[in-house]
């Protein structure tokens, strides 16, 4: 909540002096406003949470308003986001994520790889299975031809 506080008040200070067009030219503070944003839709979620299921029913008043919890969640992850935020602060982390969120662009063709490569082994795999299928096939017709041999052998016709 501290943190909320703070950038909340950041949020109005840059705003009032950067004005608004200036102020969301940026993309930084962009993130800032839809943080602070989260945070307190968040923390009001919180709110009604709590006093939800401190009264005499225990929760069970949420009524239509049941998927509540279930954004809350959602909105949790804010109070993680405002860490990216502390650490886009010095230009050495800011570098480190952008390099981290181009290296996420890769991700696909990188899938996409394996996926081949996967799908290359598939086929030979199968090629194999098929000649070793021949081979017990070839093998177990072998066998039966002998002990027919062999049975004729025995009962001497």
């Amino acid at each position: 909540m501290i943190l909320t506080t703070v950038f909340m008040l950041e949020f109005v200070f840059k705003l009032s002096a950067f004005k608004f067009k200036n102020y969301f030219g940026d993309a930084w503070n962009t993130t800032d406003f839809i943080l602070v944003i989260g945070s307190l839709i968040d923390i009001l979620m919180t709110q009604i949470l709590e006093q939800d299921t401190s009264g005499p029913g225990g929760g069970q008043e949420l009524g239509k308003w049941e998927f509540l919890p279930q954004i809350h969640y959602l909105f949790r992850l804010f109070r993680a986001m405002r860490l990216i935020k502390l650490l886009s602060r010095g230009e050495r982390i800011r570098t480190l994520l952008w390099t981290f969120i181009k290296s996420f662009q890769a991700l696909p063709y990188v899938a996409l790889l394996i996926v081949l490569l996967f799908f290359i082994y598939a086929v030979v795999g199968m090629q194999h299975i098929a000649q070793l299928q021949l081979i017990i096939i070839i093998i177990i017709v072998i066998i039966i031809v002998d002990c027919g041999l062999y049975l004729d052998l025995i009962s001497g016709e």
